[in-house]
């Protein structure tokens, strides 16, 4: 391990970096993460949440309507 290390910061910036020099999102860095720390359940977390937030907003009117 390097003498720095790596902290809160240093996470942080390089994932502010990464958003912009290649426009990802945070479902992106966590895909990412995930794949770097290769744990296959947390890269799959993140696809699942993606894919809920992608139904339930193509489906908006339809849960507002349930919701009533």
């Amino acid at each position: 391990m390097s003498a720095k290390g790596i902290n809160d910061e240093l996470l942080l910036r390089v994932a502010d970096e990464l958003r912009q020099r290649y426009e990802l999102d945070d479902e992106d860095i966590r895909a990412l993460g995930a794949r770097l720390a290769d744990d296959p359940r947390l890269e799959r977390q993140a696809e699942n949440l993606a894919f809920a937030e992608r139904f339930t907003d193509s489906h908006r009117e339809t849960f507002d309507r349930l919701a009533r």
